[in-house]
């Protein structure tokens, strides 16, 4: 028989109290006793109500920032880097749902009854009521006011499983490269959108409300692409624009590189200037690293589509062009792999004039992270953005000369 769950006491919960975690009503809050104290950190506000437990519960394997403000909903293997603001009142909304490899960073919120997975929000990135946005990474937007920040829309959803079975379709909305520098135009989807991946869309795009949207996304606006109401006779088994789709998935792997460099040597290396927020960065690389591997295993699975396809295309239409480029396509998947392996620990140095401009400005108390980031020089901008880049392309280019035939 199962045993049941033992929560702390209310004398225990005063450890919490004195520790600086705000508990209004201590007696209607239960914390499972393997919950230790540095489990939750100084200025975490449970609310009335609240439960929190380590096996099945509303909140997982979570972590959360300062100030963070988590409604009435459940949470897994994800990560809330915390406020630094009071204009948005929240970080999700009452009926959210956040699942494994979600990284919500600084004063990125959700409103009403939304469900993410593998999904990475930067800064002040917000996402409206009744959303689905899984596999996707959005960045964008110069501060938290109303018209600075990226935006997606009500009731928008992006589509992340194909008729041919596949989910090789993670979507990339600006950038990291540029992103994290917090100095971009930022992104609007529309509200009601369906977002069909894998798309790219460049910072300052935007779209009308209520269309449907697949590809890149140049900057301006967008009013989507009607369907007609043929019907099409075709098996979805046999695969097209093989190539096209891998050029996109090695794309976003390249960008997960970069960012996990940039956690890895400067929210860990320089920003982080306390346990609590080394823990905290560390919980939230650790989320970089999912979605890494999530890619990863969506990609070994459509190769296992592509397979089944050179099959199907020489039953049907015999050795054309298309099977023998997807035959070579396949046969280059073990180099491929040790490829992926070996992006994992892909590093390059960051500038020393970028890390030393930001340990200076370590030396004056009451700054963001944020602030710190807006306030570097142009110079240390160029820079970090060149390292960057680097840091992509090296990603990638490990990755799609694997595909390169040899001459």
């Amino acid at each position: 028989m199962k045993e049941p769950i033992q929560y702390h006491s209310q004398e225990e919960l005063n450890k919490f109290l004195e520790k600086g975690v705000i508990i209004p009503e201590p007696q209607s809050v239960k914390i499972e006793r393997s919950i230790n104290l540095p489990q939750i950190g100084k200025g975490t506000l449970l609310h009335p109500f609240s439960r929190i437990e380590g096996g099945q519960s509303y909140i997982k394997d979570t972590f959360t920032g300062p100030n963070t403000v988590l409604g009435c909903g459940t949470s897994e293997e994800s990560v809330f880097l915390g406020k630094e603001t009071t204009l948005n009142d929240f970080t999700t909304g009452y009926g959210f749902r956040t699942r494994k490899g979600t990284l919500y960073e600084e004063d990125a919120s959700s409103a009403q009854h939304t469900d993410t997975k593998m999904t990475l929000l930067l800064p002040w990135v917000t996402l409206g009521s009744n959303i689905n946005l899984c596999d996707a990474l959005i960045a964008g937007g110069t501060g938290p006011e109303l018209g600075a920040f990226s935006e997606v829309g009500s009731g928008s959803i992006h589509f992340n499983f194909t008729p041919s079975g596949d989910k090789a379709t993670a979507s990339l909305f600006g950038n990291v490269v540029e992103g994290v520098f917090l100095n971009q135009e930022r992104l609007f989807i529309g509200g009601n959108n369906c977002l069909l991946g894998p798309m790219e869309a460049d910072f300052g795009a935007s779209t009308a409300a209520g269309i449907r949207i697949h590809g890149k996304l140049s900057k301006g606006l967008h009013t989507g692409q009607v369907l007609s109401r043929r019907v099409f006779t075709r098996d979805f088994r046999i695969l097209s624009g093989v190539r096209k789709t891998l050029a996109t998935q090695f794309n976003y792997l390249g960008e997960l590189c970069a960012f996990m460099n940039w956690y890895r040597q400067i929210r860990i290396g320089v920003m982080a200037q306390d346990p609590e927020t080394r823990r905290l960065y560390e919980a939230g690389l650790r989320m970089l690293s999912l979605n890494y591997s999530e890619r990863v295993k969506q990609l070994k699975h459509y190769f296992g589509l592509i397979e089944q396809s050179i099959i199907l295309i020489e039953k049907e239409k015999g050795k054309t062009k298309e099977f023998e480029n997807q035959q070579f396509i396949l046969s280059c998947w073990t180099k491929l792999e040790r490829a992926l392996e070996k992006n994992k620990t892909l590093e390059l140095p960051a500038p020393e004039k970028l890390l030393s401009e930001l340990r200076e400005s370590l030396k004056t108390s009451g700054s963001s992270y944020t602030e710190r980031i807006r306030n570097l020089s142009p110079e240390s901008v160029n820079l970090g953005i060149k390292w960057m880049e680097n840091l992509r392309e090296e990603g990638g280019r490990n990755l799609s000369q694997t595909l390169t035939p040899k001459v």
